[in-house]
């Protein structure tokens, strides 16, 4: 009994993600089954556009069909909470997609858009280090915040619209850092490799001033206190936005 009611679950389940190709079990009656089929396909086609509206706005309908039939049919999804499902399609897109060359861009702009969902929903609250105006910024110690995410792409993501569609990656990445503010909004700073080696570096523990020398040396043909004076811009305001904390003792 038990061997055949799981044999039913499975013939249930496997209509459901492919009724082109799977048969409806035969003690369950077809309306019912059309039911449950439309349910599901629209739930799965709901959250995935809600997390991915720059990739459902270009893709024409049947693509973006075809494209979650096929999320629904050849993946198997590692978490049971309906939450996870924008990372389950990442990771089919990055496992088990390959990318047409009208959209050369598509892996990178779905991790763009599933950041923006994932730091949204993140557990962490929104926290600022209160520092003393006086203070010498370059004499302290930092860490990133967990709201807040250094990404590099390849292509022009945060630019990509119905209007701009690279065919092609830029010559150099494109460095942006996406965070999620006081007010729960995320947000994001495009920064120029400079800066985001600034981020990388001191977010680490390193100590800051070592970090603008090492900057300076590679940049000889900028003056050094304009450097050093724009990674104290930098870091006041990364502070004041809560991207930067004191790091812990």
């Amino acid at each position: 009994m038990a061997n055949h009611f799981q044999q039913t679950q499975y013939q249930f389940a496997a209509y459901i993600r492919d009724p082109e190709h799977q048969a409806i079990p035969d003690q369950l009656e077809s309306r019912r089954m059309a039911i449950y089929r439309d349910l599901f396909f629209n739930n799965i086609n709901n959250t995935l556009s809600s997390a991915f509206p720059v990739i459902r706005q270009l893709m024409p309908e049947n693509h973006w069909q075809a494209l979650v039939r096929s999320f629904m049919k050849d993946h198997f999804c590692q978490s049971p909470r309906f939450v996870d499902v924008s990372k389950e399609f990442i990771d089919y897109l990055n496992q088990q997609y390959d990318v047409d060359g009208a959209m050369p861009f598509l892996h990178e702009l779905a991790h763009y858009e599933w950041v923006e969902l994932a730091l949204s929903i993140a557990e962490e609250e929104w926290q600022c280090s209160e520092i003393d105006e006086q203070a010498n910024l370059l004499a302290m110690s930092y860490q990133g915040s967990p709201l807040a995410w250094l990404l590099s792409f390849d292509f022009p993501v945060h630019q990509i619209s119905d209007d701009f569609q690279p065919t092609s990656a830029s010559e150099a990445p494109h460095f942006l850092l996406v965070y999620r503010n006081q007010t729960d909004e995320v947000k994001f700073i495009e920064l120029n490799g400079l800066s985001a080696h600034l981020f990388e570096r001191i977010t680490t523990g390193e100590n800051v001033e070592s970090v603008i020398d090492s900057i300076v040396e590679a940049m000889p043909q900028l003056d050094p206190q304009l450097i050093k004076n724009g990674a104290i811009d930098l870091m006041a305001d990364w502070l004041s936005k809560g991207i930067l904390q004191l790091r812990q003792a």
